[in-house]
Formats: C-alpha cells, structure tokens, sequence
C-alpha cells in the first residue's frame, strides 16, 4: 500500500513558487507584525467592558424592562381611581416584578457555554456578572426615578411614597433572588425566583385582604427599616455569591459556573 501511494505521488510534480506571491506574503506578516506591536498593549477598559454588556442583554429584556415602566407611569395612574390601597400594592408589585425581569437575563451566567466567556480574558466571570448586576441596578432605578417623577407631576403620588413602597420589595426580591443563585442549580433558578416573587406578592395580597394598613404614614418608618434590612441583606447575599462565583466550592456543591 506505501510502495503504491509513493508511486503515485512520484506521478505529481511541484511547480516553483511565484517570486511575486512570496513577496506579497512576507509584505503581509510585516504589515501584521507592526500592527500586532502597535496594540499589543492595547486592552478593554473597565469602561468599555461595562458598556460592552449592553450587546449580550437579551432583548426581551430591555422590552419587558419598557413595558413595565409604561404601565407605571401611563396606564396605572389613571386606571386604579376607587382605592388607593390597591393602587399602592400594584405599585409595591412592580418592584419584585422588575427584579423578576432581571433574575431571567442573569441566570444566563449559570448555563454552560454561554456567550460571556469569550469577553473574560482580561475580566473574569465574575466581572462580567457584576457589571450586569450592576447595569440593571442603574436602568431600574432610573425607571423608578422616572416613574416617581411622572406621578408626582400628575398629581397621582407623591414622590417618596412611589420610591418607598417600590424599592423596598424590589431588594427583597433581589435578596432572594441571590441567595436562589447560590443554592438552585442553574435549570431551576428561574423558577425558583418566580417562585420567591409569587410569594412576595402573595404576603402583599394576603396583608390587604386581611385589611392591614400598610400604607399609612405611621407604617412609613417601618418600610424604612425593611428597606435597611433588605439593602443590607442583597449586599451581603451579591458579595457571597461573586466571592464563590465559578470557584471549587461552586463547581462541587452546585456544579455550575464552568
């Protein structure tokens, strides 16, 4: 079988190179060499790599993140007239509900192979999940902030009770939602936020049923230490996460993160 393919390959012969390709190739890896030393030293930013993540949102969340923020300041002003308890509890949901929206773009972390990786060079997993974290942090308050504003011109709201009664489920619901991302593996994360969302507002439900005023003034300092509480809680529950975040005692008792 070798004596047969020898033979045939005695059969070809190799035509001489061209002078004029040989030139143009070593004129090519000169061009690259000096562009390589160029920027070489040239990397991402911390900047650039926090915008960067703009591109790897999904889009339906930036659409969900739009929509809820025009129900809140368009349609549920002028929808919820006869109680304004009602209208407080509606305004209380939407918190854990933009958490939700949230939850659903960063499980994308916990999912093997995911498109992020290619960016970690110089910036780790972790980097890049703080930076979302942190991108979705910034657009919710300024959906807030707006929305607050809108209701305040109105005349529907004050200002203080729409950033209260808004933020304080919201980092309950992020809280919860840190604490599901330590503990659920990555197939079951949504559900389990979902879950924890369903049960804040069920808690919520449930305590205007029962006809508990909660949003009185004199339950206003109240809401501030939850508030506290639920702040101190998602710091300490996103610094837990990111400091194991793709490390052994991670990839052992969760088996996510590659």
């Amino acid at each position: 079988m070798d004596r047969k393919l020898k033979q045939k390959l005695d059969q070809y012969t190799v035509s001489g190179h061209s002078e004029k390709a040989l030139e143009e190739t070593i004129y090519r890896a000169r061009e690259l060499t000096a562009w390589i030393s160029r920027t070489g030293d040239e990397r991402m930013t911390m900047g650039q790599f926090f915008f960067d993540q703009c591109r790897f949102v999904r889009p339906h969340t930036w659409l969900l993140k739009a929509g809820l923020a025009l129900l809140m300041a368009v349609w549920l002003p002028g929808s919820i007239t006869g109680s304004e308890i009602w209208f407080w509890t509606v305004v209380s949901l939407a918190g854990p509900l933009l958490c939700l929206v949230n939850a659903n773009d960063l499980g994308g972390f916990f999912q093997p192979g995911i498109i992020e990786i290619q960016m970690t060079a110089k910036y780790s997993l972790r980097h890049a999940f703080l930076a979302r974290l942190t991108l979705f942090g910034v657009i919710d308050a300024i959906v807030i902030g707006a929305v607050s504003a809108v209701m305040t011109a109105c005349g529907t709201a004050a200002a203080w009770q729409v950033l209260l009664y808004s933020t304080v489920p919201y980092l309950l619901m992020c809280t919860g939602c840190m604490v599901i991302f330590q503990k659920v593996r990555e197939e079951s994360t949504l559900f389990c936020c979902a879950a924890w969302a369903v049960l804040l507002a069920g808690g919520l439900l449930a305590s205007q049923s029962m006809g508990w005023q909660i949003y009185d003034a004199e339950t206003a300092s109240a809401w501030l230490l939850a508030g506290a509480a639920a702040m101190a809680g998602a710091v300490w529950q996103t610094a837990k996460l990111i400091k194991y975040m793709g490390g052994n005692v991670d990839e052992i008792n969760i088996g996510t993160i590659v």
